[in-house]
């Protein structure tokens, strides 16, 4: 049977009548996740020492890269892509160690510095990465878009991985886009990343000494 005309009208009315199917709520582990994630990252983003200073007040403990071997493997993989001559880059970081829900989680908390144009003004960005190697599914992205206070800019999915994106957080001036990543164990995309599970980050643009901190956005 075939719809057309005012059959089709009368069908859409119906169905826009129709209350929307509810989504499931996020986790108790999705929420603490973020919730680890905004206390640890958000508070002293604008810059590398008042970030380490963040992440151990929320009760993280400084370890090392060889805590696990997939963080060991994604910090050469950084470093490697961070260090770029032509810029006169330079690149720090610091490992932090936590259990959440019961699981073991690492925090990366760095700093990078370019060259751009004025070898006495270079670019400065605090990074802020929060790792669980042994998930096994995505994490819902909904409590991310609350603490972020933008919707999702963009969603990829295949071979194994899910990639969500969000623009620059409106009440977090100076920080960039917003990176949620699954990649399930046997994916392909572990020649490129070398890591499974999940992972939370972003970066933030270091405010120059004496510069004062902006409004936010919204």
């Amino acid at each position: 049977m075939q719809w057309g005309g005012a059959g089709a009208v009368g069908l859409l009315a119906a169905l826009a009548a129709m209350p929307a199917a509810a989504q499931p709520a996020p986790s108790a582990y999705d929420l603490a996740f973020v919730a680890e994630f905004e206390q640890a990252c958000v508070p002293g983003r604008l810059g590398y020492q008042t970030s380490l200073d963040a992440a151990r007040d929320a009760g993280w403990t400084p370890t090392t890269a060889d805590a696990h071997p997939e963080l060991a493997a994604v910090m050469a993989v950084g470093e490697a892509a961070a260090l770029d001559p032509e810029l006169e880059a330079t690149f720090a970081y610091t490992v932090h160690a936590k259990s959440i829900e019961g699981l073991p989680h690492f925090l990366v908390v760095s700093t990078t510095s370019a060259v751009i144009s004025d070898p006495d003004d270079p670019w400065i960005q605090t990074g802020c990465y929060l790792y669980n190697f042994d998930a096994t599914s995505p994490l819902d992205p909904a409590p991310v878009t609350a603490l972020i206070g933008n919707p999702i800019s963009a969603t990829r999915e295949g071979e194994g991985a899910t990639s969500v994106i969000w623009g620059p957080p409106c009440p977090m001036p100076m920080t960039g886009d917003t990176y949620l990543s699954y990649i399930a164990e046997g994916s392909p995309l572990t020649a490129q990343v070398p890591m499974t599970g999940i992972a939370l980050n972003f970066t933030t643009t270091a405010l120059a000494e004496g510069e004062p901190v902006p409004e936010p956005y919204c």
